[in-house]
This record gives C-alpha cells, sequence and structure tokens, in this order.
C-alpha cells in the first residue's frame, strides 16, 4: 500500500528504527518520530511518514511536536498545484483509558489546536492526518468560520455521511478544532468515503472510524476520492485520499474559469421539496441546538452574513439528513 502512495502515514509503528522501517521500501524517504527504547515494541508509540522516491524533493522536515505524537512537514505547492505550500501533520492520540484519562485527552487536544494554528502561520493550506481515536458520527464542523468556503462547497452543509454513528470525547474536541481553524474533517463527506470503519480489529469483529483527514478549503476543493484499502499487518484499514493535481497556480474545477468534462466534475447539490416529509424536516431544524444557538448569538450581535450562514445551514442539514431526504444531486453541464 505504501508503494502507491507518494506521501504515506503510519501510526503506531512501534519502532523508531529506521532500517527496519525502510526494509521494503527502497529509494523512499522517511521522517518519523524518536522513540525511548522502553516504548519499542508497545502499543500507541510511533509514527512514520514515507516519502516516494520521485516526490522527495518536494517533501522537507519541518517539526516535532513538542507535547503530541505528532511530526509535520512542509510539501512544495507544486505536488499539489496550488500557490502555497502545504503544511501535513501526521499525529496518534492515545484513546480513553484508565492511563491516559479525559482530562489527558483534553490537554492533548488542546496542544493539537496550537500546533495546527501554528501550521496556519506558515501557510494556509493544511493537512491533518492520523488515528485520532474519535468518533465523530455525524458531529458537525461547519460553523459561521467556514461561511465563504460553503459558497463554493454547499454540500458541507449535509449531514456527514455516517456507517459509524458512535461519538465520544475525542471526537468532539475534533470536531471543535476543525470549527475552530476552517477546516473540515473529509470522513463523510469526499468522493467513496461514507464514514466506513477503518477500525475492524484482528478478526474482524470490531467496527469503528477512529482515522480521518483534515483538511482546509482549497485542498478538500481538489479531493478527486477516497478508498479504504484493506492491510494485513494491522487491524485498521488505510485510508487513501487522492488530490486532482492541476499546474502550479491553478485552482482545480472550483476555479471560475473552469470548463467542465465529462465525469470528472463535482455534482451540485439540489434541494427537493416533499410535502410528505414536511414534518421530520421541521422536526430536524427544531432539534438543530448548535445551529440554533449561533442563529441567536448572530442576532443579538446583528451579524446579518452570519444569520444568513445560519439559515441556510439549517435549511440544507435539515433537507440533506438521511430521515428527511430532500437533498439530491444535479449533474453538472460539460462541454
Amino acid at each position: 500500500m505504501v508503494k502507491d502512495h507518494d506521501i504515506a502515514v503510519l501510526t503506531e509503528t512501534r519502532t523508531g528504527d529506521a532500517s527496519r522501517l525502510l526494509q521494503h521500501l527502497p529509494g523512499f524517504t522517511l521522517h518519523n518520530l524518536g522513540m525511548a527504547r522502553e516504548n519499542e515494541g508497545k502499543n500507541g508509540f510511533g509514527i512514520a511518514v514515507f516519502v516516494a522516491p520521485g516526490s522527495s524533493d518536494y517533501v522537507r522536515f519541518h517539526k516535532v511536536s513538542e507535547h503530541t505524537q505528532c511530526i509535520w512537514l512542509q510539501c512544495d505547492k507544486k505536488m499539489f498545484g496550488l500557490r502555497e505550500h502545504v503544511m501535513i501533520g501526521a499525529t496518534y492520540i492515545n484513546p480513553l483509558s484508565g492511563s491516559f484519562t479525559s482530562r489527558a485527552i483534553h490537554s492533548h487536544y488542546t496542544n493539537l489546536f496550537e500546533d495546527v494554528l501554528d501550521a496556519f502561520q506558515v501557510s494556509s493550506q493544511v493537512i491533518l492526518c492520523g488515528d485520532f481515536n474519535a468518533h465523530v458520527g455525524e458531529l458537525s464542523e461547519v460553523s459561521d468560520a467556514h461561511s465563504r468556503f460553503v459558497l463554493d462547497c454547499p454540500e458541507l452543509l449535509e449531514t456527514r455521511r455516517c456507517a459509524c454513528k458512535s461519538v465520544n470525547k475525542a471526537g468532539q474536541l475534533l470536531v471543535d478544532l476543525a470549527a475552530a481553524t476552517s477546516m473540515t474533517i473529509s470522513t463523510g463527506r469526499v468522493v467513496g468515503d461514507d464514514g466506513q470503519p477503518s477500525f475492524t480489529g484482528h478478526f474482524g469483529d470490531k467496527r469503528s472510524r477512529p482515522d480521518h483527514v483534515l483538511l482546509s478549503p482549497a485542498l478538500l476543493k481538489i479531493v478527486q476520492c477516497f478508498e479504504m484499502k484493506e492491510t494485513r499487518a494491522s487491524d485498521h484499514a488505510g485510508l487513501s485520499t487522492v488530490f486532482r493535481v492541476t499546474d502550479e497556480g491553478g485552482e482545480g474545477v472550483n476555479a471560475p474559469h473552469h470548463v467542465c468534462k465529462a465525469g470528472e466534475c463535482i455534482n451540485k447539490l439540489v434541494l427537493r421539496w416533499q410535502q410528505d416529509k414536511a414534518q421530520v424536516y421541521a422536526e430536524h431544524i427544531r432539534d438543530n441546538a448548535e445551529m440554533l444557538a449561533q442563529f441567536d448569538e448572530a442576532e443579538r450581535s446583528g451579524d446579518v452574513d452570519k444569520l444568513a450562514f445560519c439559515v441556510r445551514s439549517l435549511i440544507i442539514q435539515a433537507a440533506s439528513s438521511r430521515a428527511v431526504g430532500m437533498s439530491g444531486r444535479a449533474k453538472c453541464v460539460f462541454k
């Protein structure tokens, strides 16, 4: 699987030995966390980022986080066809346990949030990925901070596709991080990702989605597809994200001058009223406490733009929920 990607991230490697990690990957460049000898072989330790031979000149080490298991790299803008370099963070956060309490989880996410803010000081293009042990269910990270971006990608207002509906403390914190930084958790939001489980256990008896990829707006726009890949050596599946790369400085299919091509365009969201679902639709709006609270806050402050965003969000989130089913996609007209 690693050989099929320009950049691959492994978490819980349980080793910092570069020779072991690169044993079957000739020509690849490795960036990994140092590991104390007493942690060798233990669950919950080790992150390795592999860069393919053809991409190694475009990727350089940036830093290792001081307080969390997180390594940051900087990718040349040419790799993604953007106007800025791209910061990539690869992280692992332990699950809740007797030795890793709720307070520890909160502290780790606070430190991770600060790392992300530091990355945004370098570039507005940021990817954060890894095993967060975060269950986000149908929680939405879309807030008024995303309002300008939602105009280009109204599908963000749809309810997240979610095969794993559980939510935990880490999931709530990850959603808060994304909301505060205008990032999007791509789980259940990109082509090929229906929120399917990535953790199934060695015997296939588990079912959860602790692994995620967070993207800044311009990067989300150029995601071409996602695929969940089975792995033999791990109890987690691999998350594979493919980006649609244009010439340097291009903006992908969402650029104003874009001319559509058959089979290559993102479908557009459309809403279709169904009178028999009116009651369920109204109940969804009534129960959307988070968005209603944002609406009340915007009304008190006189923020017209935020009010408009909240109204639009309430309508689209209700219409696109599975219980209501009033949303669909219209094919883009192409030449």
